[in-house]
């Protein structure tokens, strides 16, 4: 049998991870230098993603989408990163749903901005999510609160002066 007929299995191996790097842009996860740069040191936090969205409900698919990027930069199961995707869309949806009679301006007229930081602790994720906050937001006893609660770790709302402030908080795996 000729060697070049049956090639070894370490042969085969890196010939996968290659081609799952060709194909995916992405090299193979054991293959995969650690991502120091997203490592918080002494305490510190290190912002992933600061981003600035129109109010409107056009744009979510675009924090969805962020949302799942920093989920997958960090290594998270599946489960987590579907989590953290329905949390933020959730958060965000908070500030878009209107009360009854009350009727904001068009986002485009008002300049309304949604603005979302993810930012990677050590041992947590922390989402933070600021906008125009309508009248007695948050509603704590809707279903949105109770989703947000059910899929992340820690929920905190404040409302100052107009400006709503939602914080996501999540643990990160070991």
């Amino acid at each position: 049998m000729d060697n070049r007929e049956a090639p070894d299995a370490e042969a085969g191996s890196a010939m996968m991870r290659y081609t799952r790097q060709v194909v995916t842009g992405r090299p193979d996860r054991k293959s995969r230098a650690p991502r120091s740069s997203l490592f918080a040191r002494n305490g510190a936090f290190v912002r992933m993603v600061a981003l600035t969205v129109v109010a409107d409900q056009d744009y979510l698919a675009l924090v969805r989408t962020s949302a799942m990027q920093v989920g997958a930069l960090l290594d998270l199961p599946l489960p987590q990163v579907t989590d953290l995707r329905l949390a933020v869309d959730e958060a965000c949806t908070s500030f878009l749903v209107p009360e009854s009679g009350w009727q904001p301006e068009r986002p485009e007229v008002a300049g309304a901005r949604l603005r979302l930081c993810f930012d990677r602790y050590i041992d947590h994720l922390r989402v933070t999510v600021r906008g125009p906050a309508p009248p007695s937001w948050p509603k704590r006893d809707g279903l949105g609160w109770e989703l947000l609660r059910a899929v992340v770790g820690e929920v905190r709302a404040e409302s100052v002066g107009g400006l709503g402030i939602l914080t996501l908080i999540d643990p990160l795996p070991s």
